[in-house]
């Protein structure tokens, strides 16, 4: 199935998407995401399916209000109150993050600095690994030019042609 097109079941379908391409995806798609998600690691925009037609609206039980008496007609607003008081501070909850930038990783920092430590130590290590090879074949190449002028003492061959 392919990100984006409605499943047989009539799911919503969710495609992720970076921000620096969301225009690009509305254009390619033509169609309107249901929700965009902003997450940490980037946009997650849900589809739904034509035969999902249902909104929060349809989701409220629809209520005569002048046929209840008080208890009930309390009880009724207040919940209204507090569903669309909700929604408002999960709206400019949603903006404000966004506003001031934190919706990236909270310590991503950290973890940078780690991965620069990391490297760096990975970069001393092989320096100083061939900082050995380097001495050990030159202190080899010494012994081997001893061993050669004593061969060549003990032969009694001239050194110097």
């Amino acid at each position: 199935m392919e990100p984006g097109i409605p499943s047989e079941s009539g799911a919503a379908d969710q495609v992720g998407v970076s921000p620096d391409n969301i225009a690009l995806e509305h254009s390619e798609m033509g169609r309107k995401p249901k929700r965009i998600i902003h997450c940490s690691d980037g946009v997650i925009e849900e589809y739904s399916s034509d035969e999902d037609g249902e909104d929060e609206t349809d989701l409220l039980p629809m209520v005569d209000t002048q046929t209840l008496t008080w208890g009930p007609y309390l009880w009724y607003y207040t919940q209204f109150a507090a569903v669309k008081t909700f929604y408002a501070c999960e709206y400019m909850g949603e903006k404000l993050a966004y506003f001031f930038g934190i919706t990236s990783p909270r310590y991503q920092y950290a973890i940078s600095e780690f991965n620069r430590l990391e490297k760096e130590e990975k970069e001393h290590l092989k320096m100083q690994e061939e900082e050995r090879t380097r001495i050990r074949d030159e202190i080899s190449e010494r012994e081997a030019r001893k061993e050669n002028s004593r061969r060549a003492a003990s032969m009694q061959i001239p050194t110097n042609i």
